[in-house]
């Protein structure tokens, strides 16, 4: 599997994502969190650059795409635990595989949806727990950030003719820009140690480092392959939350892992056997 070199990393990181970045918008809001991720990864992926960006119409979707997707994601963590909103975020390739079929035309096999229809039953089963109260209003928050997330998997696709470090630093670049006009909405911040920790994390490797291996991921293949791939990281996260803080998620929730563990499989099956 060509992108497996790309997916381990970005699996083992983004597991761990969802708590530093819980950590740090305890003590800032979801906007200024993002704001500054993305002035350093922007930092990041121009200093590599040497200042070269891409300015075009897609760039700039790309770059309304992930600056929504990652504010609704940080704010559905207002509301979620870091394995819940792994969980829901994974709802993306319901998302992206009909808008790269639309968008690019790319048709996923059928064994690729099986898998998918397979895995997305499991996060539907592991989400019946959540659909009370607040957490509700997190959910809803956070499967609205799938959708964003979809469009910018494409979106990267899309632009996969260009260098991904350019892409990166335009989307960054500009992605600073609109949340920096954003700011004044929400902007309050109360630093401490789990603030800069989150943040140091959030931004490097839990920010440039996997909005790359995740490009690079959807550069190699096709979408609804590298798709399905990712139910990988809730199964992880939902494994780090019982070692961190011994929570074991409910029967229907374990059933739940497992289908999005089978659809991995059964997705890939053709590639495993061959």
């Amino acid at each position: 599997m060509k992108i497996l070199k790309y997916l381990l990393p970005y699996v083992t990181i983004t597991s761990f994502n969802y708590y530093f970045a819980k950590d740090a918008i305890t003590f800032s809001s979801p906007i200024f969190f993002n704001l500054i991720r993305y002035v350093i990864s922007s930092i990041i992926f121009l200093s590599i650059s040497r200042g070269k960006i891409l300015f075009n119409r897609d760039v700039i979707q790309l770059a309304v795409y992930t600056t929504v997707s990652s504010l609704l994601w940080a704010y559905g963590l207002l509301y979620v635990s870091p394995a819940e909103s792994a969980v829901l975020s994974y709802t993306m390739p319901l998302f992206s595989i009909p808008i790269s079929f639309i968008i690019l035309l790319e048709r996923p096999a059928v064994l690729e949806i099986v898998g998918v229809v397979i895995g997305f039953s499991g996060v539907i089963l592991y989400g019946l727990p959540l659909v009370h109260g607040l957490t509700l209003f997190g959910s809803i928050i956070t499967i609205v950030n799938a959708l964003f997330w979809g469009l910018f998997t494409v979106f990267y696709r899309k632009l996969k003719g260009y260098d991904p470090i350019t892409v990166n630093a335009s989307q960054f670049s500009i992605g600073s820009i609109i949340l920096a006009l954003l700011l004044p909405i929400h902007h309050n911040i109360d630093p401490n140690p789990e603030f800069y920790i989150g943040i140091a994390y959030t931004s490097t490797l839990g920010g440039a480092i996997s909005f790359f291996l995740w490009n690079m991921m959807v550069k190699a293949e096709k979408i609804p392959k590298v798709t399905v791939l990712s139910f990988s990281v809730p199964i992880l996260t939902t494994l780090v939350e019982f070692l961190l803080y011994h929570v074991l998620p409910f029967p229907i929730q374990l059933f739940g892992i497992f289908l999005m563990f089978l659809g991995i499989l059964i997705s890939r099956s053709r590639t495993l056997l061959s």
